[in-house]
């Protein structure tokens, strides 16, 4: 089980609004802000929460310089990526059935991948809109989907634009399992009480760590908003365990757009991201 401790607004302020991860750290997870303040003084901190593009990317960090041993957290989704037991998912990107069900009677739709636009809101949730069909491929009976996953939960609402009903709804929540199935229950917008199903392989488990920051060097904004920072991605990401990532990021001022944030891995070169949400903050 990991152990976390969140770190309150004695030493870091609440807008960070980041959970640390301790890492096997049970010096700093027992220790209190109070304390680690008064041992060390007030640190120098980077903390982040940002969306990332080109792939889709989610990264949320705090980083501290002069807490000791500790150093910090990273909470880290690549929702393009699959790993398997992450138990955070994102929608396959092929087309896929999603069956309706009243009674007896079953309605099977299909959402069509094309459409899908994604957007990531934090390193474990997803939203997602789009659009699909009602019968044989081709049919005018259209629809429009638009909602959010956290983790293995799964809730949207389907509206219909076509020739069948124009703006009739059913609003769905549901649960994904591990093999990338997911069901639940729904209701209309006439009160009609519904289940839903999508099979196998409709979703995808998606890679996501939370990894202790192993050392940092930090420059507060007010002598250039500059950070760098290592960690090691753990054994729970069996496909990159092991991988040495040095994140650069930058602090240009409120908002993102003049923020930057950059990965190496294993001492490589490092890669600019896009940031397309969310905010980078250096003190």
């Amino acid at each position: 089980m990991r152990v976390r401790t969140i770190i309150t607004a004695a030493a870091v302020p609440a807008a960070a609004g980041v959970l640390l991860a301790s890492g096997g750290a049970a010096s700093a997870a027992a220790a209190t802000p109070a304390t680690l303040m008064a041992s060390y003084g007030r640190p120098a901190v980077a903390v982040g929460s940002v969306e990332l593009g080109s792939p889709l990317q989610y990264e949320k960090f705090v980083a501290l310089q002069g807490f000791g041993r500790y150093h910090g957290a990273v909470d880290y989704t690549n929702w393009t990526y699959a790993e398997p037991g992450t138990g955070v998912y994102a929608p396959a990107a092929t087309p896929q059935q999603l069956v309706f069900a009243l009674g007896s009677s079953q309605y099977a739709h299909t959402l069509n991948n094309d459409s899908l636009k994604l957007v990531a809101l934090s390193p474990d949730r997803l939203a997602f809109t789009g659009s699909g069909e009602y019968g044989q491929p081709g049919s005018t009976a259209t629809w429009t989907i638009k909602g959010q996953v956290n983790d293995g939960k799964v809730r949207f609402v389907i509206t219909y634009n076509g020739s069948l009903e124009p703006g009739y709804t059913v609003t769905a929540t549901g649960t994904i399992a591990s093999d990338g199935s997911a069901q639940g229950t729904a209701t209309t917008s006439d009160n009609q009480a519904l289940t839903w199903q999508m099979p196998a392989k409709a979703w995808f488990s998606v890679l996501h760590y939370i990894a202790p920051i192993k050392s940092d060097s930090i420059q507060p904004w007010k002598h250039g908003g500059n950070a760098t920072f290592r960690y090691v991605i753990p054994a729970s990401s069996p496909d990159l365990a092991g991988t040495k990532v040095t994140m650069i990021v930058h602090d240009g001022g409120p908002g993102h757009a003049r923020d930057t944030l950059k990965f190496g891995a294993n001492g490589g070169p490092a890669s600019l991201y896009p940031i397309l949400a969310g905010n980078i903050t250096v003190w």
